[in-house]
């Protein structure tokens, strides 16, 4: 099995459209959540990743109200940031879903 992931992994690096394009809808997905996040008027650490820390306040809570409307974040409060959510970049469906259901939790 790890085999057969690391050749598909290699592949993958390979195909310089798939990663012009993987680059190209993370590089979307980040600046839709930027953007929400501006519109909310929340703060972010900026990232080059794949994924970005907010800060929401009580993450924990947050946290557990997104999980109950199916949104899965990770907490950070292992790394000393309990007012921060990392938020894994998406599909645009899903970074939308999960900026909807993020305001909603914060301003009920």
């Amino acid at each position: 099995f790890m085999k057969a992931a690391l050749d598909e992994a290699r592949l993958a690096l390979a195909d310089g459209e798939f990663l012009a394009e993987s680059k190209r809808v993370n590089d979307a997905g980040m600046a839709q959540l930027e953007a929400g996040f501006q519109t909310l008027g929340l703060e972010w650490i900026p990232s080059a990743g794949n994924f970005v820390c907010v800060r929401v306040g009580e993450a924990g809570a947050v946290f557990q109200a997104l999980l109950k409307k199916g949104v899965i974040v990770r907490p950070v409060a292992n790394y000393e940031m309990p007012d921060y959510l990392r938020v894994s970049i998406g599909l645009f469906s899903e970074n939308a879903r999960f900026l909807e259901v993020l305001e909603k939790i914060l301003t009920t």
